[in-house]
């Protein structure tokens, strides 16, 4: 069957007419043309800015390049006034410098040219912060422990069997040592190798020898030993100064003897030295008065099998090898400054800070130039 319904007149004629299509391209070429002017005007007055202040001179791209190398780099280097090395993470190293009028680039694998030249003058500036590492241990030898005090000698005697001890603290840090200056360096080791003290003996009976004898304390700077003998020497009595007898006690000893006494110790640990004459012979040692003090380490007497603190310090010392660590110190490149001198243009200047470098203030922190990624 065939549809023969009509569309209305209205359905027939929708639709722009060629007068409103006219309009409407006209009113859009106004528009376009207005936006059109205001887009140059910008692009020109941003061009003539840009091109016032240089920005589109040879250098700036070139500068811009190696600044964010320098912002990426794993650490930089500024060897000379004219050179700078960039290295990655890896420790590949890219160098720029400055030879005459060009400014050069020389990539890892050896690939080298000029990015950019003929101007009057290219500087590179840097800054730089302090970076810190450990260095090898130093190896030192002498005295690391001294015992000293003031006031009018006296003596200090004990007959075999009782026995005399002289508390002591290994070093922990150069600032424990006498005559050491102080740094912030840690000892690593230390063993004593010989005692010298204010001591005489004196014969009486028995067998004439002295013994010596190394324990650990029972706590820093007492003097009662405390566990096993960790090392021990015996000497002939007649091979120390003899003590002079003054009316009921002996003379103060002058001279000192030396006695050898080889024990690694641990630092900052307490140790006596135990001084046993054996028989009934007798030591005498040099002592001056002192105050029982937790500053002063403790010097003990033996009695019977008491140890009983005294009121005085026997000025000894105790000498050997120590190590102690060290510190080796960079200063690396925080910061550089690139600066072109074109030829009739205004200078270029970038500056990158190297972020491997500005992340962090604390000095054993951020990279050493030799060091790669781990």
């Amino acid at each position: 069957m065939t549809d023969t319904r009509v569309l209305p007149v209205r359905a027939r004629q929708s639709g722009f007419t060629l007068a409103e299509l006219l309009l409407a391209s006209m009113l859009g070429a106004m528009l376009l043309s207005s936006l059109a002017v205001t887009t140059f005007g910008f692009a020109h007055t941003l061009d003539y800015m840009e091109d016032e202040a240089g920005v589109n001179v040879d250098a700036d791209p070139v500068l811009r390049r190696v600044t964010k190398e320098i912002r990426e780099a794993w650490w930089v280097e500024h060897p000379e006034v004219d050179v700078l090395e960039i290295a990655d993470a890896n420790g590949a190293i890219t160098t720029y410098s400055v030879l005459g009028d060009e400014f050069w680039v020389q990539r890892p694998n050896g690939d080298a040219g000029v990015l950019y030249g003929d101007f009057q003058d290219f500087t590179i500036e840097s800054q730089t912060v302090e970076r810190k590492r450990e260095g090898p241990a130093v190896a030192m030898d002498g005295k690391f422990y001294q015992a000293s005090a003031g006031g009018t000698a006296t003596v200090l005697v004990a007959q075999g069997p009782d026995a005399i001890a002289l508390g002591f603290v290994a070093p922990a840090v150069p600032d424990d040592v006498p005559d050491v200056a102080a740094d912030e360096e840690q000892i690593l080791s230390v063993t004593s190798s010989t005692f010298v003290l204010p001591l005489t003996h004196y014969d009486t009976t028995g067998t004439k020898k002295v013994s010596f004898e190394i324990y650990e304390s029972w706590a820093p700077g007492k003097a009662r030993p405390l566990g096993s003998v960790l090392a021990t020497a015996t000497v002939n009595g007649t091979s120390l100064p003899a003590a002079v007898p003054s009316g009921s006690s002996y003379q103060v000893p002058v001279a000192v003897s030396v006695v050898s006494l080889s024990h690694a110790l641990e630092p900052g640990v307490g140790y006596t030295l135990v001084i046993r004459p054996l028989g009934t012979n007798k030591v005498v040692l040099k002592a001056l008065p002192s105050v029982p003090s937790i500053d002063i380490d403790e010097v003990a007497k033996l009695s019977g099998t008491s140890w009983l603190q005294q009121a005085v310090v026997v000025p000894f010392d105790v000498r050997g090898p120590w190590t102690k660590t060290s510190t080796e110190t960079y200063n690396v490149v925080s910061m550089v400054t690139l600066t072109a001198y074109p030829i009739d243009r205004p200078l270029q200047a970038r500056s990158a800070a190297v972020l491997s470098q500005a992340v962090t203030e604390d000095p054993w922190l951020g990279v050493v130039p030799g060091e790669v990624a781990p």
